[in-house]
């Protein structure tokens, strides 16, 4: 390479570099200025009254909620353009009762000229009350996700009117989280040993999940479950629910929509009923000690590519009853076990 043409080319490198810092900088002084944080705090005067906290949250903005070792409840308000949020919390204490109200509004910052969307990293308000609560309850019209994570307690619910609800990293005894419309997201590092979730018009996820008992209830939406174990109750009006991993012990309930069950674990009891909708099980693993009933009065049963309604291998310790009024059931899967047919 000529000396000349590695001088230019230096140079270019150089150019490029300080270039690049300077953008940097000039995207996050922009970002700055696009961005506002508003800190509002309580200091509690009574200990006691945080034995039970009622949460009333209002507004169309997202709320996250955590709980921490403190003695006051604090609420931060981040706006970031093209989004401001106008936020406000009143605190109530009275004997072993507390009562918060958050609210935050959305409202639409208009710039002529400029183009402010990529600097939006999302407004939200981030609400922090104290962990030494043995009871949680959340209510109010809020529009907008709840995200709760962080938070530990002997009881938690939550039920909301048209809010979405996510919930994820929680220790507690006690779970029960509804919304009438918005959908509910039930991730990992949930500890409970009682949980039930519910929606009118929303689908549910489930997953990461193990309670001793649990259940997953919608009314029109569909209900999906990832790697979860317990004893659980399952049940769907007008929605398909499907399962990957499923331990335990299982009923299932629908009445227009399918079921179907993948994966390496399958519940040592499961419990199948559908009035209009197909059912289907497909294991990667070999079935052992297995016992199988289906029936169906409008449509087809086939048990591992025969067409029957009864499989049998072992003691049967493992039981799989499935019934559906007008659908087909289809078992798959490996089998290296030739058994007669009843």
């Amino acid at each position: 390479m000529k000396k000349t043409t590695a001088f230019f080319l230096t140079i270019g490198v150089l150019a490029m570099i300080i270039g690049g810092i300077g953008s940097a900088v000039y995207f996050r002084r922009a970002e700055d200025s696009m961005t506002d944080t508003k800190k509002q705090s309580y200091e509690i005067k009574n200990e006691q009254s945080t034995k039970e906290i009622h949460l009333d949250l209002s507004g169309d903005a997202d709320f996250y909620i955590l709980t921490e070792s403190s003695n006051k409840v604090v609420m931060n308000t981040r706006s970031s353009a093209p989004v401001s949020l106008n936020s406000s919390l009143e605190v109530k204490e009275k004997n072993d009762q507390m009562t918060i109200s958050a609210t935050s509004e959305k409202k639409k910052i208009a710039l002529e000229g400029v183009k402010i969307g990529i600097f939006d990293r999302g407004s939200a308000v981030t609400l922090t009350i104290p962990d030494s609560t043995e009871r949680i309850i959340i209510g109010g019209k809020s529009a907008g996700t709840i995200n709760l994570s962080n938070i530990t307690t002997k009881d938690f619910s939550i039920a909301m009117n048209n809010a979405d609800i996510t919930i994820n990293n929680i220790n507690t005894e006690k779970l029960a989280a509804e919304t009438n419309n918005g959908y509910l997201n039930v991730n990992s590092d949930v500890k409970t040993d009682k949980s039930t979730f519910k929606t009118t018009n929303g689908d549910i996820q489930v997953s990461d999940f193990a309670a001793s008992n649990w259940s997953a209830v919608s009314t029109s939406g569909d209900i999906t479950l990832n790697n979860t174990k317990g004893i659980a109750k399952i049940e769907a009006t007008n929605g398909d629910i499907q399962a990957t991993n499923l331990k335990g012990e299982a009923e299932v309930k629908s009445i227009n929509g399918d079921f179907s069950l993948y994966g390496t674990e399958i519940p040592k009891k499961l419990t199948v009923e559908s009035q209009r909708g197909d059912i289907q099980l497909h294991t990667e693993e070999i079935l052992y000690d297995i016992a199988i009933k289906t029936k169906t009065k409008l449509g087809d049963s086939t048990i591992f590519g025969k067409e029957r309604t009864s499989y049998k291998r072992g003691k049967g310790s493992k039981t799989i009853n499935l019934q559906t009024k007008s659908g087909d059931i289809s078992i798959e899967g490996p089998s290296d076990f030739e058994d007669d047919e009843e």
